[in-house]
């Protein structure tokens, strides 16, 4: 039977990975629901003690770690946005439950890393779903492609990113900060109306953008315009979690930013549509041309990628799969419409939207 593939995240916006790659390891936690041997517990019992939806999350999660992969399988850690790459190993031991573990998660299996392979490498169907939010799954729904992407892997460091040397005369540098994703510089010139909408003027000569409270229609000028929009909210998530002797009852609330991308030629009318359909959205960004305006691939295309660099920078919540119909078209300028994504990102950003 062919090895199975999976993808495994190195914790929030990858602070693991380079723990998974020195120690040759990959790790999960959910320590709220099991911080004790999977292997001994069993997984039905496992199961047994999710009661409600994220607990039974994570318990499916823990499953398939300990229970769900084999020896031999691949695995696929996505390095963003630390490195804009993927590591590809295979699994060389079974489960193993670690007692003194770091943070990065009781239970661990040991991997020989065998290469990578670039984002730009990747479609932006792939590129989506490896940027799920999940900690461990299957990606069958490309999996063809991760196939092929991993028969012409790149070499990768056995000991992870090499460290800053002292200069000969024995002076100390400063530390190379870790890399992120980098979003242009962007100062706003915003125009508050009497109804809370803002107009915003960045300095980008293709833009023009007005954010809107959820009960507040766009101004004028947004009317018969193609372009695209981000609606923006908080995601809040309760955990709760029996613990001690006494059964005690812990509950936490994770509030994170949420976003979703949409485009239209009608922003009124989707705009209302919206309310009905997403109670979950507050804000809305709205983004026009500044120039001749907008061909229907050209929002097809800034639709793509805004989503793209929203789930690369690993701080909002993307609910949606990948934006319909946009991964055939054929925008005039795609250069300049990745400029624009970026600055769009940075604006929601600047605007408070993403914390």
């Amino acid at each position: 039977m062919a090895e199975q593939l999976w993808v495994i995240r190195a914790g929030q916006g990858a602070r693991f990975v380079d723990d998974f790659l020195s120690g040759g390891i990959v790790g999960v936690d959910f320590s709220e629901l099991a911080s004790d041997d999977l292997a001994a517990l069993g997984d039905r019992a496992l199961r047994a003690r999710a009661t409600n939806a994220s607990e039974r999350t994570f318990a499916g999660q823990l499953s398939a770690f300990a229970f769900g992969v084999d020896l031999g399988d691949l695995v696929i850690v996505p390095r963003l946005p630390k490195v804009r790459d993927y590591l590809v190993g295979r699994v060389t031991s079974p489960y193993k439950y670690v007692v003194d573990a770091s943070a990065l998660g009781h239970h661990q299996r040991t991997v020989e890393w065998l290469g990578t392979f670039d984002r730009e490498a990747v479609s932006p169907s792939a590129i989506n779903t490896l940027g799920a939010i999940q900690t461990i799954f299957r990606p069958t729904a490309v999996e063809a492609e991760l196939r092929s992407l991993i028969t012409e892997l790149k070499p990768v460091p056995a000991s992870g990113p090499a460290r800053p040397q002292s200069p000969p005369d024995g002076t100390t540098r400063g530390v190379v900060p870790k890399r992120t994703l980098k979003l242009p510089r962007a100062q706003l010139d915003v125009e508050l109306d009497e109804m809370g909408r803002a107009h915003i003027v960045c300095g980008h000569p293709a833009l023009v953008m007005e954010q809107v409270p959820r009960h507040v229609d766009p101004g004028e000028g947004w009317s018969g315009v193609p372009g695209i929009y981000v609606l923006t909210g908080t995601d809040l998530e309760q955990a709760s979690v029996r613990t001690g002797p006494e059964r005690t009852l812990t509950t936490t609330l994770i509030i994170r930013p949420w976003a979703y991308v949409g485009l239209s030629e009608d922003f009124l009318g989707r705009l209302g549509s919206h309310r009905q359909s997403k109670p979950e959205w507050r804000r809305s960004l709205l983004v026009r041309s500044g120039a001749s305006p907008f061909s229907s691939d050209d929002i097809k295309y800034l639709e793509q990628r805004v989503h793209a660099v929203l789930h690369e920078t690993g701080e909002v919540l993307l609910t949606q799969s990948i934006p319909r119909g946009n991964l055939s078209a054929r925008p005039r300028n795609p250069d300049l419409l990745d400029a624009c994504a970026d600055t769009i990102v940075s604006v929601l950003r600047l605007t408070g939207t993403l914390i």
